[in-house]
């Protein structure tokens, strides 16, 4: 049978898997002793295992099998969760992700997981994989320094295979002189060199015992790498206070012969995992028939409920979504212009069909825009995970708010907005709240708090990613800024506090003070900006020293079609959304006042801007100065209200927005344009950016 037919749906499943598994195993960290979150874990790896099977993905089956061996200890209570089993089976998550992105591009899914499959069987035989066993610890304490530390399997296997893919596989002793203070600092120093350059299979004293200088002058270890040994030897030596590194490079009989486990060990361990592996492969068959049957929605099922539901939704591709709303679109331009025809023909019966028309496609239009919206949680679930390693890997602890997931957004502003906010919230962890220490010194809790909250505003949506932590200083970052050469000394002078946090989004700048894997190589806000503005949205910084930092993201609701005022401004038209409108009204000539050179009109007993619009985009043949009475549209962002000062009232529509592309530079206060029913073109307002 021909599964390339099936492959899509393959994906799409298993990436709702692997996402409900890793939100099921945030919760189980926060709850370990929960076996119902345990169950829903170990259903969706299970499917997962199963579909896998089915597809020919031997790799991807064979690892979520390893995993499955685990949970299933937890689940029957033979088995409790502790932070290395929460560590190795989100390795084991971040891999199989990796093989499905793989199989995505067009790959088979195949990935080195030896390592990841070789603690797993390890935690269970009830062993600690970052530690050695017993046997392995007297054995190897009773060798002398020039004794081969004792394999288990696993890690001869390990080790053999990357013999055989042409990788160098060494055994280094290193001794630092006697007369050494501080131990544990020179072994920490060789193992971030070996590190860096290769992997550490084994070594003895176990790293933890090394790290509280619970060993002599020596140490030992099996190591995997593709550098020369010789340079490698090199590089140990010019290490501070190491005496001696003997690094001898294994072949396949040594390994052997250095690495051979003894039968008492591994005869125990054959007795504890056969019996697990028996069961596992007796229960396979019957497992997966299930698991095809009757457990596909499983991984949808809320993490504290039991029986699975029957699914009621299809796949649909975004391509045939994105054609039949510009098929619509097109229908509504004739529905719009036929309605113009019908009030000037005055034909009773050909008013009646234009407006059950009008009724029918505006259902129809509804219907379209839910079809591509999309709430913002198919985003933001992937971040708790994020967050969790990120804070863990700075050793800060950081808690991830998250609030208005169920907001909805056209798919198409879904699908690009997901990279900006991971700049943003790594930026958020690293630069924004700070360690530990930093924090109880400034009278802080140690926790820090990162929230990202959605929310509709208007016909745009809000992304907001704010913490607690040491916000942005001014004097910092114009510091970097004439340092990068980014601003002048006249010009810095002269910056607002806005304007100099608009500086972080330059390309090349960074205010951190080293190099690191999350940050300091320039890389990353000025991608967020220019994703952002591409997809007709901006983003605002609010901060306070010593307080946090706001990042404020503006997108646009929907790309495609929405309700607008239309207005006439002299011989121009123009569209303003209606989600922005409070309401409409006249103000006479004396009713308009100047405060500090502004003018205002009062408006429910306060006092707004007035905004002329005729100035802004200097329109020629329409001036409000010189009419006795103005109209004005109230308009609002958030609590914050303005008048926009018009020439008269079209009226209210349903239009087609279209974007402006590369024919005209980016105008401030225009978002689009629309194609009127009678064929002219309006241009589309956007409200928010006259409200400061």
């Amino acid at each position: 049978m021909d599964m390339n037919q099936y492959l899509s749906m393959f994906i799409d499943e298993s990436n709702d898997h692997l996402q409900s598994l890793n939100e099921n195993m945030l919760l189980l960290e926060s709850s370990p002793s929960d076996l119902s979150i345990v169950q829903v874990i170990f259903r969706s790896a299970h499917t997962l295992k199963g579909m896998a099977a089915t597809m020919g993905f031997e790799d991807l089956a064979s690892l979520t099998h390893q995993m499955e061996n685990v949970l299933d200890l937890v689940r029957n209570e033979k088995l409790a969760m502790q932070d290395f089993i929460f560590d190795t089976l989100f390795k084991g998550l971040d891999a199989l992700e990796s093989m499905v992105q793989d199989i995505t591009e067009g790959g088979e899914g195949k990935a080195d997981v030896s390592a990841i499959v070789s603690s797993l069987q390890a935690i269970v035989r009830g062993e600690n994989p970052s530690a050695p066993s017993g046997n392995h610890s007297q054995a190897a304490a009773a060798a002398s320094s020039s004794t081969a530390i004792q394999l288990d399997e696993f890690q001869y296997s390990v080790l053999k295979q990357s013999i055989e893919s042409g990788h160098h596989v060494l055994y280094v002793d290193v001794h630092i002189r006697e007369s050494c203070q501080l131990k544990a600092v020179r072994a920490y120093m060789v193992f971030e060199l070996l590190e860096r350059s290769g992997e550490v299979v084994k070594s003895f004293p176990p790293v933890q015992d090394i790290e509280q200088e619970k060993f002599e002058r020596s140490f030992s270890l099996y190591y995997i790498t593709t550098k020369d040994p010789a340079e490698l030897q090199r590089q140990i030596m010019n290490v501070s206070e190491i005496e001696k590194a003997d690094v001898t490079e294994l072949d396949e009989e040594t390994l052997k012969q250095m690495g051979e486990i003894g039968a008492a060990s591994q005869e125990a361990a054959a007795a504890v995992a056969a019996p697990v592996a028996e069961a596992k492969a007796e229960d396979a068959p019957a497992k997966q028939e299930q698991a095809s049957e009757k457990q596909a929605p499983a991984a949808k099922t809320p993490a504290k409920t039991g029986g699975a539901v029957p699914t009621r939704t299809i796949r649909v591709d975004i391509e045939r979504l994105d054609v039949l709303m510009n098929l619509f679109s097109e229908l509504l331009i004739d529905r719009v212009r036929l309605e113009q025809l019908a009030s000037e023909v005055q034909n009773h019966a050909l008013t009646e069909t234009v407006e059950h028309m009008t009724r029918v496609s505006s259902d129809l239009q509804d219907i379209v825009m839910k079809l591509r919206m999309v709430p913002v949680d198919t985003v933001f679930n992937r971040f708790p995970r994020m967050v969790r390693d990120l804070a863990k890997s700075l050793d800060k602890k950081v808690d991830l708010i998250i609030t208005g997931a169920d907001t909805e957004l056209d798919r198409t502003v879904i699908d690009e907005i997901g990279d900006p906010l991971v700049h943003l919230l790594r930026n958020a962890v690293d630069h924004g709240v700070e360690s530990v220490d930093e924090r109880i010194r400034a009278g802080k809790s140690e926790t820090g708090t990162v929230n990202l909250r959605a929310f509709h505003s208007g016909n745009h949506v809000f992304i907001e990613i704010e913490e607690d932590g040491r916000g942005i200083y001014r004097d910092k970052v114009l510091k970097t800024a004439l340092k990068k050469g980014v601003v002048t000394e006249e010009q810095a002078s002269a910056m607002s506090d806005e304007e100099v946090h608009q500086l972080l989004f330059a390309p090349g700048f960074s205010t951190a003070e080293k190099i690191s894997d999350v940050s300091g190589r320039g890389v990353g806000l000025d991608v967020v900006k220019a994703k952002i503005t591409s997809l007709g949205g901006q983003v605002t910084i609010y901060s306070t020293p010593g307080k946090g930092t706001n990042f404020s993201v503006q997108l646009p609701l929907t790309l495609s079609i929405i309700a607008a005022m239309l207005v006439k401004m002299g011989s121009e038209k123009y569209a303003i959304p209606l989600s922005s409108i409070v309401e409409t009204g006249i103000v006479k000539k004396g009713q308009i006042r100047t405060v500090h050179g502004n003018k205002m009109v009062e408006f429910r007993g306060s006092l707004i801007p007035l905004i002329s619009l005729s100035s802004i985009f200097n329109i020629k043949d329409f001036d409000e100065n010189e009419e006795a009475e103005t109209e004005i549209i109230v308009i609002h962002k958030g609590e914050r209200l303005a008048a926009l000062a018009i020439d008269q009232f079209i009226g209210q529509n349903e239009i087609v927005l279209k974007s402006l592309g590369k024919y005209l530079p980016q105008i401030k206060g225009i978002s689009g344009a629309t194609i009127l029913g009678d064929g002219q073109v309006a241009l589309i307002l956007d409200p928010n950016v006259f409200i400061k």
